[in-house]
C-alpha cells in the first residue's frame, strides 16, 4: 500500500482531491484518458507552501485540476526515489505527466497565472495534438531506456577517475568567498573531507588552504541561524548570504561533521564552538521525549524572516512529526563521530543510546528497515536503500567510537540484507525493492551513483574491521562500476574519491586490544590524531584486522598501523596522541 498524501503543510484541507502515488492512479489515468499532475512537495519548503497558499488554495482552479488532471501529491520525504526521478530543479516540482508517467512539461515554484497557462497548453496539446505528443514520448522513453541500458558494468577500479574528482573540485572551488561554484551556494561537506584527506596524503597545503576557507566563508555568511541558531539549507547568495529560510536535520549532521572534523584536525577554536553550538540547537529543537530526532522544522513564511525582537514571544515552528530512519542514523554517525573527534564522550553515549532504537523500532523484513513512521501511525516504507546503508555506517562509527562490538555485529547484519535484497548483478545496489507501486518512472531501475559510493566506503570498513575478503570484492565492484561515471559528478563525487584513495591506500588505522572500557583513555588520544580518513578499531580479546593479528594482552594497548605494517604496542595515551598518522 502507498503511503497517502500529506498536505502541503497550510493546514487546511486542500480543495484538490490528491492522490498517493501508486499503481492505483496511475490506472485512473489510462482509464479516464487524463494527463497526471504530479506535485513534489515537503513540509519544510517554504516555496511549497507559498504555491499551496498562492495556486493550489482557489476553488476556481482546483475544480479545473480535478476535472482535466489526475492530481497525485509526493512527500519527497517519505518517498524520495520518486523524488529523484521527477526532481525538476528544486522544491516544489511541479510535473505534468501522461496516463503511463512520462514528463510533458515540469517545473519548480508556479504563479497563478503562470500554472493556468501552462495547465491549459497541456490539456490542450493532450486533446489536441495526441499523434504528435505519442511520438516525442516514445522518443524520449527510447532514450531514456537506452541511457538506463548504458550503465557500466564492473571493470577496472580507476585511481584516474579519482584525480578528475579532485581536480573538478579544484576548478569548482570559489577562492573569494570559498565554497564551491556561484550562487546558489550549498555547502558541500564531503568535499571538504575531501580537501583534508588530500592535505594530509599529498602534503599539499592548497588543499588545507580551499577547507579552511570554505569552513570561515559559511561562518562568515549568513547561513546560520543567529537568532534561534541551526543552519539553514543553502545561501541564495555567493557570499553565504540570502540564505533559504528551511532548517533540517540532514544538512547540520553534515555540517556538524565537516566543522568537528576541520577543529579536530586544525585546531580551531571557532569551528569547535560551531560544532558545539550545532548539537545544542539540535538537542534542544529536534530531538523528541522518545531518544530519536525529527527531520525537520515546519515551512514557516514570516518566522524566520523576524530578527530577535520580532521573534520574542512567537512560538517556533513546529518539528515535523514524522520519524526517519536514514535522517536519524546520518545524526547518530556525525554525532558519534564529532564527540569523539572533540572531545566529548556524552556525544558518544547519546548516539549509542539511541542507535539501539532506531534498529528495532524500524526493523524491517529480510534484514532491511522501514523508512518513516508517521505519529500515531506503525513504520511505513520498507525496502529503500538509504535507511540500512545510512544505519549501518553509523553503526560502524559508533562501534569506532566507544569500541563495543555488538555494533559492529548490526552493521554486518544490515549490510548482509542490503547485499540480499539489492544488490544489482552489473555490480552495486538499486535504490529500492521492488513493489506493486513500481509505476511510471518507478519502473527504471536505479543504482544511485552518491550512495553507492558510501557503500563502497562501508564495506571497505566491513573488511578491515573484520577481514572478510568478501567485503572488499564487493566495494572493488562498485567502485569499478562507478568509476566510469565519476568525471562527470565533480563535487558530488567526492565521497567516491575518498571510497578509491581508500580502496588503494590502507586508511590510518589504530587498533586497540582490551576491553571497551579500559581503553577507552586510549582511544580519546587515537581519535585526536589530525587524519581526516583515521579508523579506530577496538578488539577486547585480540584477533585480525585485516592480515595484521593481534594477540590478547594482560593490559590495554594501542596499535597504529599504517601501509607498512603495525607499530609496536603502545601504552601510553600521550605517546600515542602524539604519534604521527602514516
Amino acid at each position: 500500500m502507498a503511503p497517502t498524501a500529506r498536505s502541503g503543510g497550510s493546514g487546511s484541507a486542500s480543495p484538490i482531491q490528491w492522490r498517493p502515488w501508486g499503481r492505483a492512479a496511475f490506472a485512473e489515468a489510462v482509464s479516464g484518458d487524463r494527463p497526471v499532475l504530479l506535485n513534489l512537495t515537503a513540509v519544510w519548503c517554504l516555496f511549497c507552501l507559498r504555491m499551496e497558499e498562492d495556486t493550489y488554495a482557489d476553488p476556481a482552479r482546483a475544480a479545473t485540476i480535478n476535472a482535466e488532471f489526475v492530481p497525485v501529491r509526493v512527500d519527497v520525504d517519505r518517498l524520495p526515489h520518486v523524488q529523484e526521478r521527477y526532481i525538476a530543479g528544486g522544491w516544489p516540482t511541479n510535473a505534468f505527466l501522461t496516463p503511463t508517467g512520462e514528463v510533458l512539461w515540469a517545473g519548480t515554484y508556479v504563479g497563478p497565472a503562470e500554472f493556468d497557462e501552462v495547465a491549459r497548453g497541456v490539456v490542450a496539446a493532450w486533446k489536441g495534438r495526441r499523434g504528435e505528443l505519442r511520438l516525442e514520448v516514445q522518443r524520449r522513453r527510447r532514450a531514456l531506456e537506452a541511457a538506463r541500458n548504458r550503465q557500466p558494468t564492473a571493470a577496472l577500479v580507476r585511481r584516474e577517475a579519482a584525480d578528475d574528482v579532485v581536480s573538478g573540485v579544484r576548478q569548482a572551488f570559489d577562492a573569494r568567498h570559498g565554497g564551491f561554484g556561484e550562487a546558489p551556494k550549498f555547502p558541500y561537506p564531503d568535499a571538504v573531507e575531501l580537501l583534508l584527506a588530500e592535505a594530509r596524503i599529498t602534503g599539499d597545503v592548497a588543499f588545507l588552504d580551499m577547507a579552511e576557507r570554505t569552513l570561515d566563508g559559511i561562518l562568515a555568511g549568513e547561513l546560520w541561524d543567529d537568532v534561534d541558531s541551526g543552519f539553514y539549507r543553502y545561501a541564495l547568495g555567493a557570499d553565504w548570504t540570502a540564505p533559504r529560510l528551511e532548517k533540517l536535520l540532514d544538512p547540520n549532521a553534515t555540517l556538524l561533521r565537516a566543522f568537528a572534523l576541520g577543529a579536530a584536525i586544525r585546531g580551531r577554536a571557532d569551528w569547535r564552538l560551531r560544532a558545539e553550538e550545532i548539537v545544542a540547537w539540535v538537542e534542544g529543537t529536534l530531538r523528541r521525549e522518545d531518544g530519536l530526532w525529527a527531520a525537520s522544522q515546519h515551512a514557516d513564511g514570516e518566522y524566520w524572516t523576524l530578527d530577535a525582537a520580532g521573534r520574542r514571544g512567537r512560538t517556533p515552528p513546529a518539528p515535523d512529526s514524522t520519524v526517519y530512519a536514514a535522517s536519524n542514523a546520518y545524526w547518530i554517525r556525525a554525532l558519534a563521530e564529532a564527540g569523539a573527534r572533540l572531545g566529548h564522550p556524552e556525544w558518544v553515549e547519546r548516539a549509542a543510546g539511541a542507535l539501539p532504537l532506531l534498529l528495532q523500532r524500524f526493523a524491517a523484513p529480510d534484514g532491511l528497515l522501514f523508512h518513516f513512521q508517521a505519529a500515531g501511525q506503525p513504520p511505513a516504507m520498507a525496502g529503500l536503500l538509504m535507511d540500512p546503508l545510512e544505519a549501518a555506517r553509523a553503526c560502524i562509527m559508533v562501534a569506532q567510537a566507544n569500541g563495543r562490538r555488538e555494533f559492529l555485529d548490526h552493521a554486518v547484519a544490515l549490510t548482509a540484507g542490503m547485499t540480499a535484497t539489492l544488490w544489482a548483478d552489473a555490480g552495486g545496489f538499486y535504490d529500492h525493492v521492488r513493489s506493486e507501486d513500481d509505476v511510471a518512472a518507478l519502473a527504471l531501475r536505479d543504482r544511485p551513483f552518491e550512495a553507492n559510493a558510501d557503500a563502497g566506503r562501508l564495506l571497505l570498513d566491513l573488511h578491515h574491521a573484520t577481514g572478510e575478503r568478501s567485503y572488499r570484492a564487493l566495494a572493488e565492484r562498485i567502485l569499478a562500476t562507478l568509476s566510469s561515471l565519476a568525471g562527470r559528478y565533480e563535487i558530488a563525487g567526492a565521497a567516491f574519491a575518498l571510497g578509491v584513495e581508500e580502496f588503494f591506500d590502507q586508511p590510518c588505522m589504530v587498533v586497540l586490544v582490551g576491553d571497551p572500557e579500559a581503553t577507552a583513555a586510549l582511544r580519546a588520544a587515537a581519535f585526536r590524531l589530525p587524519d581526516a580518513d583515521l579508523k579506530v578499531w577496538t578488539l577486547p580479546e585480540g584477533g585480525r584486522i585485516g592480515a595484521l593479528a593481534f594477540p590478547a594482552r594482560p593490559t590495554p594497548a594501542a596499535y597504529l598501523c599504517g601501509r607498512h605494517g603495525a607499530s609496536a604496542a603502545l601504552t601510553d595515551p600521550g605517546a600515542l596522541a602524539g604519534a604521527g598518522s602514516r
